[in-house]
């Protein structure tokens, strides 16, 4: 994890502008602050009940002056997950946002949304017919495969908008066809949050009644369980009243089950094998940075040679580098040695603060564009991204032949950062 990440979402919240104050980056909207980051630490401000759990992380402290405003620091990201931080960033962002009038208050909250582009996403998009044959193969075999699968998000999200949705989950809704030729929807949920939550049967159920009730069609609902207790294993919902009951039954998959069979992941060529062991060693190593150190350059090395094309090599390593977060310090002994391992393989892939580096700098190119005009603005954006990413990249400890290769610049260039 990284305060550029933290820095990122903070700028990507809806009509978020940043200012400074001393050594201290502000980051307002409508004039308020809603966070600040300070010497690699972030602050950000709770509502009561949170703040007092908050109080129970080793990483979490009141922040200097403002606890009584409910405002806490969060010094270290070691033990925090990912979706935890974004959630206490928008958050902060909402309570904020809340307190300005009524007409700008439900504009911006209208733009707000909770979810990340969880890399879980990306390997349902890119890895949905893997993702069946690994996890339910009798299911894969039914499915007429000639016939592209259709992603059917704006349909899942408007029965997601009246559902009870945890923070920490995943959805997709994916239009199938069987080989009998009859057009099936397959809901695949996949719960990554770390404590189980009790109304997870119960959305279940509620979605694959509103899809059936709305586009008349059979639905079948599919779980994945990724939370790290073994006796949490839900696969059915049932109500009664006064005699009258219904039940729902759903096929579900739990992750931890694959620890006992190790050796067939690592010979397995299914992506989605790569995915679970990546998840397993997340959980594992949650409390030793070096040895999650150890096995994120392992995982990352086994890539090779399996066959993936580079996409999907790029969707894998970008999986395995967002769940196995490692401390800034252990992130430059990993960026190193990927960058011989690619050296090596004759491939080239981007690490966490290199993605972030080409944001900013697609940002800054906008700006300048504006400015300048479209012409200049685009030459100008790709000089602000080349520099940007080559001030990460040094940042991080990459050595200067890797720099010049993946940025396009010259010698007398990178003397100048």
């Amino acid at each position: 994890m990284d305060i550029e990440l933290c820095r990122s979402w903070c700028l990507d919240l809806p009509e978020a502008k940043n200012d400074f104050s001393g050594k201290k980056e502000l980051f307002k909207i409508n004039q308020k602050t809603f966070a600040f980051i300070e010497n690699e630490t972030i602050s950000l401000k709770c509502d009561s009940i949170e703040y007092q759990k908050s109080m129970n992380h080793p990483d979490i402290t009141p922040a200097k002056g403002l606890s009584r405003y409910n405002w806490i620091t969060i010094n270290k990201f070691d033990d925090l997950q990912v979706e935890d931080i974004h959630e206490f960033i928008i958050h902060s962002y909402e309570l904020i946002v809340k307190a300005l009038p009524p007409k700008k208050r439900n504009k911006l909250l209208k733009k707000l949304r909770h979810d990340i582009d969880s890399p879980w996403k990306d390997m349902l998009n890119i890895f949905f017919k893997e993702f069946l044959e690994f996890f339910f193969p009798n299911i894969a075999g039914d499915i007429d495969w000639t016939k592209a699968p259709i992603f059917l998000d704006k349909e899942l999200n408007k029965i997601k908008k009246t559902a009870k949705v945890g923070k920490r989950s995943v959805d997709k809704l994916v239009k199938v066809w069987r080989k009998n030729g009859h057009e099936i929807w397959v809901l695949l949920h996949i719960e990554i949050q770390s404590q189980p939550q009790e109304i997870f049967p119960e959305r279940m159920f509620v979605y694959s009644n509103r899809l059936k009730e709305i586009y008349q069609l059979p639905v079948a609902s599919l779980a994945i369980l990724a939370d790290n207790n073994p006796n949490w294993r839900p696969s059915k919902y049932s109500e009664e009243l006064w005699g009258c009951q219904k039940t729902f039954v759903f096929p579900t998959i739990k992750l931890l089950d694959y620890q006992k069979n190790w050796n067939e992941l690592e010979k397995s060529v299914n992506p989605f094998a790569v995915v679970v062991m990546t998840h397993l060693k997340m959980l594992e190593t949650k409390n030793d940075k070096f040895q999650r150190l150890d096995w994120k350059i392992d995982l990352t090395k086994n890539l090779y040679g399996k066959g993936y094309t580079q996409e999907q090599i790029f969707a894998l390593f970008t999986f395995i580098d967002w769940l196995l977060i490692l401390p800034r310090n252990l992130t430059i002994a990993y960026n190193k040695a990927i960058s011989k391992l690619n050296e090596v393989n004759k491939m080239r892939y981007l690490t966490t603060p290199e993605q972030i580096g080409r944001k900013e700098g697609r940002k800054e190119g906008r700006k300048e564009g504006r400015k300048e005009g479209r012409k200049e603005g685009r030459k100008e954006g790709r000089n602000e991204e080349k520099f940007y990413i080559a001030k990460k990249m040094k940042k991080q400890g990459f050595d200067t032949p890797v720099i010049k290769d993946l940025t396009g610049l010259k010698d007398k260039d990178l003397k100048k950062i």
